[in-house]
């Protein structure tokens, strides 16, 4: 019989390392041209970044969550913290960046179509060096979750998380030098088409995962927007349809799609499965103006992918509890 006495489980679910902001919101009817004056119909300000919402889906949404990322000391940066201290997420391992402003995203929504223009400020003193991270911080969860924007720091992470038997999943959507050596080495690689084009150099889809999945992801996927998500996993492709909803803002629903993704994979859930619950988080989530306002908790996630006929998911996810620290 195996002696279990001395195997511990990790205090959190998921880690993530990545890149965390302050949003700005506007909402507008139509992008101005040059010199124009218009009024904005909304006004908000949440907190934002790749890797920051997607820890916050993940506590919404029942997982344990660790932030390692960088604030800087200015009033945006001590309200960004604040906002994701708030939410749940454990920010004990953050580095502060001492002296630097905030990394702060100027975001304007349209009104009419839900799209969405982003200007950002992030700081040089916001870049993390490999030196910064914490071997024990990175490898306190199940799951490591990057973006990979800091790459000689998510590939420091990876080889930790490798060592320590985490999974690990990517956000693919900045292109930065040195991220081929970054999502080449992960379990399960997320992005947008812009990424896929950026990295292999075709519009095609198909043909594009297929590049992806031969350098190194058991698991390739391209988000749709409202087409859904095309992926690629042992050599099968896999369609899975948007979710209808009238989208009001459409902000931080990838964050927020990578942030469900890892109920699935700890949960070993079918890859479809997986796919079409981040569909429905995210589609939930453009109904409300900013990136982290409408991300929904569980039951509401429950209730919606029961009245969407897909009852199975929904079931498996009521069954999804975190264990106790």
């Amino acid at each position: 019989m195996t002696d279990t006495s001395s195997i511990t489980t990790p205090p959190f679910d998921v880690v993530g390392l990545g890149v965390n902001a302050l949003d700005l919101i506007a909402v507008v009817d139509g992008f101005a041209g040059p010199d124009a004056k218009v009024p904005m119909s909304q006004f908000d300000v949440q907190g934002g970044g790749m890797t920051a919402t997607a820890m916050v889906a993940c506590v919404r949404l029942g997982l344990r969550a660790r932030y390692v990322g960088k604030f800087g000391t200015d009033l945006w940066s001590r309200l960004s913290l604040r906002l994701l201290a708030k939410e749940g997420v454990d920010v004990r391992g953050v580095i502060r960046a001492r002296g630097s402003p905030g990394h702060i995203s100027v975001v304007l929504a349209d009104r009419v179509t839900g799209q969405r223009t982003l200007y950002f400020r992030r700081p040089a003193a916001y870049d993390i060096s490999p030196a910064e991270i914490d071997r024990t911080v990175v490898t306190s969860g199940r799951l490591l979750h990057i973006d990979g924007v800091d790459a000689e720091a998510a590939m420091q992470a990876i080889d930790w998380a490798r060592d320590a038997g985490m999974r690990i999943t990517m956000d693919g959507e900045r292109i930065v030098p040195g991220i081929e050596k970054v999502w080449s080495r992960v379990d399960l690689l997320v992005c947008n088409p812009r990424f896929l084009t950026a990295v292999t150099g075709t519009t095609d889809l198909e043909e594009g995962l297929r590049s992806l999945s031969a350098r190194g992801p058991a698991r390739v996927a391209v988000t749709l927007a409202q087409r859904g998500v095309l992926a690629l996993t042992e050599g099968r492709f896999i369609r899975v349809p948007g979710f209808p909803v009238v989208p009001v803002d459409t902000n931080g629903a990838g964050d927020v799609f990578h942030g469900a993704c890892a109920i699935g994979e700890l949960r070993d859930w079918p890859f479809d499965w997986t796919l079409t619950f981040a569909n429905a988080v995210a589609a939930m989530k453009c109904q409300v103006l900013g990136g982290r306002a409408g991300i929904p908790a569980r039951d509401e996630v429950i209730a919606f992918l029961t009245g969407q006929g897909h009852g199975e998911i929904a079931r498996a996810l009521e069954a999804t509890v975190s264990p106790q620290k």
